[in-house]
């Protein structure tokens, strides 16, 4: 019994100790190497910018109380085979209302109800617009939007009930606009009348009704008392109008002289995007046997645009020895910082050049200017003693 303990007991000796020479032994070749069981997780697909998402819709919609309350709300996905659905989230506050997804057509007629005894009431309507998974997206991406929808209780005037079209527009094109009205006292179209108006001029706006003229009245053949038309936005000759947000008014003018509210259209305009520019075209005077170090910039003039490095030339192929990088500016999208070295040292006594072409994008990405830059370097023969 004395020889079989002992005999345990040595086995279990020598268990342990092979234990604790390789506490690790069989694992995978991740755990021996130490690297966390975390570190190759899968990352997730980020979902689409926001500037990939567009709801078209008006952001403000007149009504009154008894009277149809109609227009549409439309969506666009601006990257290629990502589907999407438009949902109204608090639909069931708007009794009796109709959502078409497919054709995008909202209805609705407001009741006493809805307003109470208030000369009007506003009422948020909330839209989201959400991706489909696909391969072309295979997270979900949703953009929201909040449709004003003031509705007054009784008729006192004219109403310009909405104004619809681009949200962001580029200088050098014409937009058109649709707007709805509604007219009590005008017996046909002809009596029927919209203005262009002036907005107040803001911190964050300015007006630009003169680019706008109306186009044509028409009468709403299946509901009565409204009327459509056109307005259009000619930036064709508005070169040196800079990016910001604008606005421009509609009012509804009954036969009588009876003048609408002021309706306001709030647009973002984009500058006509401008070819960039270099700080420095010709690098400071370098000797055969020298190195000197460079920095400069390429930008954009306007200050709008977003630029990207589409080619360099390898500056290490044409003086070897020699480096040079560009990269975006860490606080603007519209400047690219270049810094580098010149390595002259087995160079020759000539006039070297390094080629760049750089894009200078919108922040729509709806407009595109390319310019091609040469830096060149001019090496000069060594001093002699």
């Amino acid at each position: 019994m004395k020889v079989l303990l002992a005999l345990l007991t040595s086995l279990m000796f020598l268990t342990a100790c092979e234990l604790q020479q390789d506490p690790i032994k069989g694992a995978s070749d991740q755990v021996r190497q130490g690297v966390p069981p975390t570190s190759n997780k899968p990352v997730a697909a980020k979902p689409l910018p926001k500037e990939a998402l567009q709801i078209d819709a008006p952001t403000l919609v007149n009504g009154r109380v008894g009277a149809p309350v109609e227009f549409k709300i439309l969506g666009r996905v601006m990257t290629p085979d990502v589907g999407f659905k438009i949902s109204i989230d608090n639909l069931a506050d708007f009794p009796g209302a109709t959502f078409d997804d497919t054709t995008g057509d909202f209805k609705w007629v407001p009741s006493k109800k809805e307003v109470g005894s208030f000369p009007s009431m506003e009422l948020p309507l909330r839209v989201t617009l959400a991706t489909e998974v696909s391969a072309a997206s295979p997270t979900i991406s949703v953009e929201k939007k909040v449709i004003s929808l003031v509705i007054q209780n009784a008729y006192s005037k004219p109403i310009v009930n909405t104004v619809t079209g681009p949200t962001s527009v580029t200088v050098g094109s014409t937009y058109d606009f649709d707007f709805t009205m509604e007219d009590v006292d005008a017996l046909n179209e002809t009596d029927a009348s919209i203005q262009v108006r002036d907005c107040t001029t803001s911190y964050y706006s300015d007006s630009i009704a003169h680019l706008v003229e109306v186009r044509n009245v028409a009468a709403n053949t299946t509901t009565p008392n409204k009327y459509q038309g056109k307005v259009r936005l000619d930036l064709t000759k508005a070169g040196l109008l800079s990016s910001g947000t604008y606005c421009f008014g509609l009012q509804a003018v009954s036969k009588h002289g009876v003048v609408s509210d002021l309706y306001k259209r709030e647009i973002n305009i984009e500058a006509k995007m401008k070819n960039t520019r270099m700080t420095m075209e010709t690098a400071p005077e370098v000797r055969v046997g020298e190195k000197i170090q460079i920095g400069f910039a390429i930008y954009d003039p306007t200050g709008n645009g977003q630029l990207t490095m589409k080619s360099q030339d390898d500056i290490a192929a044409i003086l070897p020895g020699s480096s040079l990088t560009c990269n975006r500016s860490f606080s603007t999208k519209y400047q690219l910082d270049c810094k580098g070295l010149i390595d002259a040292t087995s160079a020759t006594v000539k006039v070297y050049e390094v080629n760049f072409v750089v894009e200078n994008a919108g922040s729509n990405s709806a407009q595109k200017v390319t310019t091609n830059h040469t830096l060149r370097i001019n090496v000069k023969a060594a001093v002699t003693p």
